[in-house]
């Protein structure tokens, strides 16, 4: 049993064989449960053991959008680990317990492919309100304006990234230094297939190059290393983490990203859900409304199948017009032709 495991798993796992489980299935329940509790204790970045009790829903959501993102897990297999974490704190709760909780609220993905709902995007005038917005000061307290200076490139590029780029909450919060070849305006994303290098637009590299450039230099990640290029932001010192640790500056956590991108959202007036993820689908949408070629988008945005399209193509097919124009239309008048589209 992983000794990273609280008790009461095994209690869990001993009750399934009691009541007749086959051996293939508990080594299914143990694999799944041991790659949560490793992912949890990563994220966390702790050795030392966790009280599920802790586990929040931002958490378990984090989990399973990796699954889906990162490892392109079939939508069977991520409904089976759902259904794994979810009788094991059903399991808990019959004994009056608290642990994976959250996992109640949390639905598990659809089995069949469904285009996606308006609000899983944003339109190109919300994308220019805030990215306008976040070069502003607006909305913000006096405390605020003066550190905002610090981060705000910063926090412009990650919000660039999902935009213009379709990287995953994930690929944005491993980034370090290695991955950045300034000189040549490129991106590295390390994936466990194959690397992609997505080649930076000079306004956008400039625009990393200015948020690296406003870290004290004490605590600037360093050129050619594995220190994170998206450093967490300490506003009681007004200054960037350093974490001591791992000597090295503070990766800024997944979470504290996605808080990042609802305060700025706020910020901007926009309506409320619009997350990283909501951004990527804008990226996707948008691509394959105007490249047409999906082969390059795959290999762009790192899915390893045509498959993991399906949801985007088929909701770029029920567009309308005015979708279109809505969603990629700014300064140009571009006619889409659906006949070409797919």
């Amino acid at each position: 049993m992983n000794n990273l495991f609280p008790s009461f798993i095994e209690y869990y796992i001993a009750e399934l064989r009691q009541r007749g489980r086959k051996p293939s299935t508990i080594k299914r329940y143990l694999y799944d449960l041991n790659d949560f509790s490793f992912w949890l204790h990563k994220k966390r970045a702790t050795t030392d053991s966790i009280d599920w009790k802790t586990i929040t829903k931002e958490e378990l959501e984090l989990f399973f959008s990796e699954l889906v993102e990162k490892r392109n897990y079939h939508i069977r297999t991520v409904r089976r680990i759902h259904s794994v974490l979810r009788q094991l704190h059903r399991y808990q709760k019959s004994h009056h317990q608290t642990e994976l909780a959250p996992i109640e609220l949390i639905d598990p993905p659809e089995l069949v492919a469904e285009t996606l709902e308006p609000s899983d995007w944003i339109t190109k005038k919300e994308e220019q309100q805030l990215l306008k917005t976040m070069r502003s000061t607006d909305s913000l307290s006096d405390q605020q304006i003066e550190t905002f200076p610090f981060y705000k490139e910063r926090n412009e590029f990650i919000v660039r990234l999902f935009l213009h780029y379709g990287l995953s909450l994930h690929e944005v919060h491993e980034l370090s230094m290695n991955n950045l070849k300034f000189e040549r305006n490129e991106l590295l994303i390390f994936d466990t297939i194959e690397t992609r290098t997505i080649k930076l637009k000079e306004e956008d590299k400039q625009l990393a190059y200015t948020y690296f450039k406003t870290i004290p230099e004490p605590v600037r990640p360093r050129y050619y290393s594995n220190d994170p290029f998206i450093v967490a932001f300490d506003f009681k010192r007004k200054t960037f983490h350093w974490s001591y640790d791992n000597d090295e500056p503070k990766r800024m956590s997944m979470i504290a990203i996605q808080k990042m991108v609802r305060t700025e959202v706020k910020r901007a007036s926009l309506r409320k859900g619009i997350s990283a993820q909501t951004l990527r689908n804008t990226f996707i949408l948008s691509t394959l409304i105007r490249k047409n070629q999906i082969e390059n988008l795959i290999a762009t945005i790192g899915y390893t199948t045509p498959l993991s399209l399906n949801r985007y193509l088929q909701t770029v097919e029920s567009f309308s017009q005015e979708q279109i124009n809505e969603l990629i239309l700014a300064r140009e008048q571009l006619t889409y032709k659906k006949e070409k589209a797919l």
